[in-house]
């Protein structure tokens, strides 16, 4: 979850969102199997369900290295096995229902989705009596997340550190403590996240905190859909931000400098979305209301630029700067009533080796397209516009390779009353990826991404960037400001298997990028030339067979003299890029108007 959307509310407003907060824990939508089981099942009846959590090693397994029997016992001894009673509530069906193989298949899925369990085995084991007993055996991930910062070419290189624990006690729950400082923005607060929320199946998120501008909170309640089988949604959430939303001028006479608009946005969202059909053929609807107002304190007066990365020894911008960026300071104010509309053709396949090494991923294969439609209602707020937002996925498998596609485009229509009419603040962003991988047992892969991201016609902040984790990795994250962006990204991503095979799978990566920007819309925008970069690193996944990728590279950009300042260390947890990474570039999340989209479409459990 990006930090820049966490935010908080005045405490008028409070009440209200507790209001909101009972009124969504009151509901109590059904589980797959509230319907009572029928008399006589058409195959076998379930007779007993054991859940058999497993700590990170299972001591027990002969496979395991006798010799490093002190490394599994010490990670164990470290870590709070998750409870069988988080993993009982995950489960589609019971002692008593009719055995349905589907069922217990997308249980699987769901519990995999986890980010603290590594393995999940879910089976049925038929009995004399003509009854099933079924097995649900899991193996915890480690859980415990330590994320260091690092940029070489800033004179300090320490830019901030998450310590995160993603199953707190052995409940589930997530809590984290964050330090960022990147750039202009500047970040350090606590959020708690939890999937069952009163042992139930909404989540709940809370994050606080403060920024470099002001005060910074974000609270959500969410109902998602269970797997591929639940048939409705809700969503409640809200978030105040202050910040500034930092624009990019390069280098000026050998600095970096920046130009630091302030902002404070505030949004309130609530959506009910429902499904019809069969897993694979799902059509969805739904609609709701949002709240959005988006204010520049104090105006283009306000407008402050900062040097050499002293962005706390701020000056006031000079009028060349405040011309550029004065356009794209208009406020926004809006009540929206949004109708979304989807259609899911989806089916899962479990695959090896695609973002981790060996542990299991499920991908989505088929087509996905989601549209979401708002009107803003003219007798609550001073806009009178009409916003929009088209996603799209499809993937499948040509035998060796897997090609994946996602895509995203916003718009804002301007109406009478609003200024000149038209579209406004047009957002989109693409990306293709390709995994070739020549068989199963194969230890390696090759990931190839192309990408494209721009921005037409804003009249509120916006700019890209070339450099930084989703771009050209040699790049500082700040290098080559612009409004249209394409990148080519390819890694070759090796399993060694060793030096502690049973403890921790282990490889190495090989990469490269290539890319360009264009000025577009944006301020301060330049046109890049084609820029490349070269990289190499270490991967690993702990345990061995698990799914959280953790990284350590360092890239340079071609073109330039060797040096240290050069280099970009990088250390991180998962992967920036692939089909386990959320899509979309948080340079345009920031700029994204607060409409209600396809997250709550399939927003994880």
């Amino acid at each position: 979850m990006p930090f820049e959307a966490w935010s908080a509310r005045p405490g008028r407003r409070i009440v209200v969102y507790m209001s909101t907060l009972a009124f969504a824990l009151s509901f109590r939508a059904p589980a797959a199997t509230a319907q009572a089981a029928p008399a006589a099942c058409p195959g076998a009846r379930i007779s007993y369900v054991f859940v058999d959590p497993h700590s990170i090693f299972d001591t027990t397994d002969p496979s395991l290295n006798p010799h490093l029997g002190w490394a599994y016992r010490t990670a164990n001894a470290l870590h709070v096995q998750t409870r069988a009673s988080v993993i009982r509530r995950e489960l589609l069906f019971h002692a008593g229902d009719c055995y349905d193989p589907r069922l217990l298949a997308e249980t699987e899925r769901i519990l995999r989705g986890y980010p603290f369990l590594s393995r999940v085995d879910v089976f049925g084991v038929p009995q004399p009596d003509s009854s099933v007993h079924v097995i649900v055996d899991t193996q915890d991930e480690w859980s415990t997340q330590l994320n260091v910062h690092l940029d070489f070419e800033n004179r300090t290189p320490f830019q901030g550190i998450d310590l995160q624990e993603v199953n707190v006690l052995g409940t589930g729950q997530q809590l984290q403590l964050f330090y960022r400082e990147e750039d202009v923005r500047r970040i350090y607060g606590i959020s708690y996240h939890t999937p069952q929320l009163f042992r139930t199946r909404w989540d709940g998120t809370l994050a606080v905190g403060r920024t470099r501008a002001g005060t910074l909170l974000q609270q959500s309640i969410t109902y998602p859909f269970i797997g591929e089988i639940g048939h409705r949604a809700m969503r409640e959430s809200f978030l105040h931000e202050d910040r500034f939303f930092g624009y990019s001028e390069g280098r000026v006479d050998g600095e970096r400098r920046h130009v630091l608009v302030p902002v404070q946005e505030r949004a309130f969202n609530v959506a009910a979305v429902g499904r019809l059909g069969d897993q694979g053929h799902l059509t969805m609807f739904g609609g709701g209301f949002t709240f959005e107002d988006l204010a520049f304190p104090g105006g283009p007066g306000a407008v402050q630029q900062s040097a050499s990365g002293k962005y706390d020894q701020r000056t006031a911008a000079d009028i060349t700067q405040v011309t550029a960026v004065a356009p794209l300071m208009t406020p926004r104010r809006s009540v929206r009533a949004v109708l979304l509309l989807g259609q899911r053709n989806i089916f899962w396949v479990k695959r090896h080796g695609l973002d981790s090494f060996r542990g299991a991923e499920d991908v989505g294969q088929g087509v996905e397209l989601q549209l979401g439609i708002g009107r803003s209602l003219p007798t609550l707020n001073s806009d009178d516009d009409a916003v929009g937002t088209a996603t799209i996925y499809g993937a499948n498998q040509f035998g060796p390779l897997l090609l994946a596609t996602r895509g995203r485009g916003d718009a804002r229509l301007t109406l009478h009353g609003s200024g000149a009419a038209g579209f406004r603040d047009i957002l989109a962003e693409a990306e293709v990826l390709a995994y070739l991988r020549p068989d199963s047992t194969s230890n390696q892969t090759l990931f190839l991404r192309g990408s494209f991201t721009g921005g037409w016609d804003p009249v509120t902040p916006f700019q890209l960037t070339l450099g930084g984790d989703l771009g050209v990795r040699g790049l500082h994250s700040d290098e080559l400001p612009g409004g249209l962006r394409t990148v080519f990204n390819v890694e070759d991503r090796i399993f060694l298997g060793w030096p502690w095979p049973g403890l921790m799978d282990t490889g190495l990566t090989l990469f490269g990028d290539v890319g360009r920007i264009w000025p577009g819309d944006a301020p301060f925008g330049v046109d890049s030339g084609w820029r490349a970069s070269l990289g190499a690193g270490l991967r690993f996944n702990f345990p061995a067979g698990g799914k959280t990728t953790y990284r350590i590279d360092v890239a340079a950009p071609l073109g330039r003299s060797f040096a240290v300042r050069n280099l970009r260390l990088t250390v991180s947890v998962g992967e920036y890029l692939g089909l386990g990474a959320v899509f979309g570039d948080p340079q345009v999340l920031r700029s994204r108007s607060a409409l209600l989209s396809g997250d709550l479409f399939h927003f994880p459990h």
